[in-house]
């Protein structure tokens, strides 16, 4: 058994992991996050049940709080269709590949956060302690701070994202050409829907938005992607994007003749801008350091599994601890997470493709292709199944 863990990065992934620690009563862990403890800006995330299946195993039920919102539809339309009710809609009822033990979920991500963080104590997770250095010293890794501060571990538990400071290696880091545009529209209610169960999907060449509700007080998430071909800076994890994006650019970038896209827009004050990265390649471990979430893995997010991802490693990672494999962890890790992850960005990666089509024929065969696959239960299982019903504890996953 590990004599003491150190985790770097308190997001997603770290806190997942610490909380299966605790839960089964490893408690010689510490979670160092490099930012100060604080709200970030409302975010909407997607939880697909994959993702739910994993928090339930660490509390039963916790998707019962009023904050997470259950989604029952995805629509697809074009961004030009002036009816979103159109001939051109596909609408994929899930709820027949879903259930109401393992739902489909989106929610603010600073719930999630502090799901998470409520059952730790300020002696397991320290802030603003940003990594500089990491030594091996036979198999004992110091683990330096900016502060001139250090601790020890005989594991080094890498979940600080794409940019992480621990991993040590910027060169693996890809710019895409793609930027996100996010926002929320706070108590958003209307004229054309009262649909608050549905994700929408908005393509067109070179740029797809994506919408839905994170909550039961009406605020509705917003994500823009579009290609660009302005230079993107490799920035670094300290890089600031808090200075909000000219509305105006982004109504203009995004705009539609569809009323309830058209609503929206007219009704949002805030946006904000980033580019988008991804990794060359996958890195899951190196010696006694193990990487979780984007530090290892991360990729375009074109299928709503980036928390998801993040999750499921986590509880991979944890599942191995608890059974006291000490030596050659990484290579056990590996084989169970490298072939889903490898799956999960190439679906990602067609779906840049699909999403962003631009001959008029294969985008009349993309709906073609959809339609089938919202009114085929076997082709919805095809398409989902093997992303919502995958079980860490079980070796068959596809429906």
């Amino acid at each position: 058994m590990f004599k003491k863990i150190i985790i770097v990065g308190g997001g997603i992934a770290g806190l997942t992991l610490a909380n299966f620690l605790k839960k089964n009563n490893f408690n010689n862990f510490r979670i160092y996050e490099s930012f100060e403890k604080k709200l970030t800006r409302p975010t909407g995330i997607q939880l697909t049940p994959n993702a739910v299946r994993i928090l339930d195993f660490l509390d039963s039920r916790f998707f019962l709080n009023n904050n997470f919102h259950k989604i029952n539809y995805l629509s697809i339309n074009s961004l030009n269709s002036r009816y979103f009710n159109s001939k051109s809609e596909v609408r994929i009822n899930l709820q027949n590949i879903v259930s109401d033990k393992m739902p489909y979920l989106t929610c603010d991500r600073n719930i999630l956060i502090k799901f998470l963080e409520k059952n730790l104590s300020s002696k397991e997770i320290f802030y603003n302690k940003q990594v500089v250095q990491t030594i091996k010293d036979h198999n004992i890794i110091r683990v330096k701070f900016n502060d001139g501060s250090e601790d020890y571990c005989d594991l080094l538990v890498s979940a600080d994202g794409m940019f992480s400071r621990s991993r040590l290696d910027s060169n693996i880091i890809s710019k895409t050409n793609f930027y996100a545009y996010r926002g929320v529209l706070k108590n958003f209610y209307s004229k054309y829907s009262l649909e608050n169960d549905v994700i929408r999907l908005w393509l067109n060449d070179n740029k797809h938005l994506v919408s839905y509700f994170i909550n039961n007080q009406n605020d509705l998430s917003f994500t823009g992607i579009s290609k660009s071909s302005e230079k993107t800076i490799l920035a670094s994890g300290e890089t600031n994007y808090s200075i909000p994006f000219p509305v105006d650019q982004f109504r203009t970038l995004f705009s539609s003749k569809n009323k309830i896209l058209r609503e929206m827009l007219d009704t949002l004050h805030e946006v904000y801008r980033w580019p988008i990265f991804s990794l060359k390649k996958r890195v899951f471990y190196r010696d006694n350091q193990i990487f979780i979430g984007d530090s290892s893995h991360g990729t375009v997010p074109f299928q709503a599994q980036g928390a998801a991802l993040a999750i499921e490693d986590s509880y991979v990672l944890y599942e191995q601890i608890n059974k006291n494999i000490t030596s050659n962890l990484g290579v056990f890790y590996f084989n169970k997470r490298n072939n889903r992850v490898r799956r999960i960005i190439l679906r990602s990666h067609l779906n840049v493709f699909l999403f962003h089509l631009k001959n008029p024929f294969f985008v009349f065969l993309r709906g073609i292709v959809f339609k089938l696959i919202g009114k085929s239960f076997f082709a919805k299982k095809l398409m989902f199944g093997w992303i919502f019903n995958y079980n860490p504890r079980s070796s068959s996953y596809f429906f």
